[in-house]
């Protein structure tokens, strides 16, 4: 984010709003990722990453290696990433792939599933994540995103306004 001229307040609002919604992909090992997307045959550039895992989409969808959802809502803007990040102690695991992830201790399975309504998962985070608690800069940033949550709205809108019209 330094390299985009991002100062401190910026970083924080980018990446906890992009960690607001949605989740990672790291349904399976990362043997089924087929090569690099510029690196493949004519015919299959442009077409992203082959996986030979499953269909390779959806719920079998493999391209980051980690599986994480950070919101009970990742399909609304909420402020549950920060009200997660401070409210649980996180342990050190692998997602499917067997990259570094961490999950809530002692927490219930609170986080949809995103492909079975009748399933939860346990909170999970990115190390990047925990930087923005841990890190005794972004913490001040992330703590006050946490308890006014306009600001933090205010902070992502005006990110995310300098990181796309650049």
């Amino acid at each position: 984010f330094c390299n985009m001229v991002m100062n401190d307040e910026e970083t924080v609002a980018l990446i906890a709003g992009g960690h607001t919604l949605g989740k990672t992909h790291g349904a399976g090992e990362a043997t089924h990722v087929g090569t690099d997307p510029e690196a493949s045959p004519i015919e299959a550039q442009g077409l992203g990453w082959a996986s030979t895992h499953g269909t390779g989409i959806g719920a079998d969808a493999i391209t980051s290696g980690l599986e994480v959802i950070w919101s009970q809502t990742p399909t609304q803007w909420s402020n549950y990433f920060f009200e997660n990040l401070f409210k649980y102690e996180w342990v050190q695991t692998r997602s499917p792939a067997g990259a570094i992830q961490f999950e809530a201790v002692d927490a219930p399975e609170i986080m949809p599933d995103p492909f079975d309504p009748s399933k939860k998962r346990k909170p999970t985070m990115l190390v990047t994540d925990l930087t923005l608690r841990f890190d005794p800069e972004f913490e001040k940033i992330s703590r006050r995103f946490l308890n006014d949550p306009q600001a933090f709205n205010e902070a992502f809108a005006r990110a995310w306004f300098k990181l796309t019209h650049r």
